[in-house]
């Protein structure tokens, strides 16, 4: 393992050209005044992106953008509200203002974290000692999405109750089980509890039964492997395609949950886990284009970005020459050319995954994915 300096992953020569692509892609436009106020495809998630495009590249201009979005997703806020989700919702704008104002001076933040923390409280409740459904407690709309926020926040009072409920959550339903096919993902299924709740260990937060829970859930990740000849694998199926793989993407496939078993081996300083997390990325990295079937999508949910992004926290953690080879080459990823300008299917993803290989300020911004 590295000793935790952030370094570009590329060489200077592509990092140059590589910047040069970003400056061409983020070119400057009139920010509207009231926008969509979701990570996903709205204001918070360009506000993010022109953030980091700013710590990326300073002294360009990109803060006052990073500004203006987050002004207008709090004004699309203030109009059409929003659900309590981490990329369709409040907790997204959450975590976008709390990226680009971290003294909390952007207007309406303080009510909007206000909220994060009680509706945490409240639907940790309501799911009380029963069978919980994946879905109330994934990345994207459920709980897990609202602990990668308040992990962000765990040193204000409030925040760090909250994110303590939400924990106990997770390990209790870590620590049984799901009444259900385990879905191997990190964005819908039982990778992105394991990643919270390691992510958590690793900052000294801890609930009892989390650290059993986090092997439960390693064991479970490493009962539905289904390995072929380039190594250890996780291809589930797709819903209503009956025997369909998914794709090799941060959000359901191999991927996404190879990070969060990284993690998990970090957490538990398990050895035998890091080595089987990397194994499985080098072994995407070798699936030929029609067997990963993300080499068409260049964003961050279900593409190439997703996938630059978890090669390059690899490449940074493990030191390892081949993944650094792989990210390189994974960084020349087309920015999309349908027009949208999103944070998890878009350009602002895009943009911020290549950003993150070619600059040495630590792309934190993927706390999102629950990647780092």
């Amino acid at each position: 393992m590295t000793d935790g300096k952030w370094t570009a992953v590329l060489s200077p020569d592509a990092s140059a050209a590589a910047l040069a692509r970003i400056a061409s892609a983020a070119r400057p436009h009139h920010v509207p005044h009231c926008v969509r106020p979701h990570l996903a495809g709205g204001g918070a998630g360009l506000a993010l992106a022109f953030h980091w495009l700013d710590r990326g590249l300073p002294g360009q201009g990109w803060d006052a953008f990073a500004e203006g979005y987050l002004a207008a997703a709090f004004r699309g806020y203030e109009r059409l509200g929003a659900s309590p989700g981490l990329f369709g919702g409040a907790a997204g704008l959450a975590f976008a203002a709390w990226s680009v104002s971290r003294d909390g001076a952007a207007p309406g933040y303080p009510a909007l974290h206000d909220r994060i923390v009680g509706e945490s409280f409240a639907r940790a409740r309501e799911l009380g000692d029963g069978p919980v459904p994946a879905r109330a407690v994934d990345v994207v709309s459920g709980l897990t999405g609202a602990g990668a926020y308040l992990l962000c926040r765990d040193d204000e009072p409030g925040s760090a109750a909250a994110f303590r409920t939400v924990l106990t959550v997770l390990t209790r339903t870590g620590a049984r089980g799901r009444g259900e096919p385990p879905d191997p993902g990190l964005a819908h299924g039982l990778s992105g509890p394991l990643a919270l709740l390691s992510l958590a260990l690793g900052k000294g937060v801890a609930v009892p039964g989390q650290r059993e829970a986090v092997g439960r859930l390693a064991e479970m990740l490493n009962a539905c492997r289904t390995d072929d000849a380039r190594g250890p694998d996780w291809p589930g199926t797709t819903t209503g395609s009956a025997g369909r793989t998914v794709r090799a993407s941060w959000c359901r496939g191999s991927p996404g949950t190879a990070r969060a078993l990284w993690l998990a081996g970090t957490a538990l300083d398990d050895e035998p886990l890091r080595d089987l997390a990397v194994r499985a990325l080098k072994a995407v990295h070798l699936r030929p284009p029609g067997e990963r079937r993300i080499d068409g999508d260049p964003g961050l949910c279900h593409g190439l970005a997703g996938l630059l992004q978890i090669t390059s926290r690899f490449a940074h953690d493990t030191g390892d020459p081949g993944l650094t080879s792989a990210a390189d080459r994974l960084a020349a990823v087309p920015f999309p050319a349908n027009g949208d300008p999103g944070f998890l299917d878009g350009a602002a993803g895009a943009v911020l995954a290549v950003l993150g290989a070619v600059t040495d300020v630590e792309p934190r911004w993927d706390r999102a994915l629950l990647l780092a």
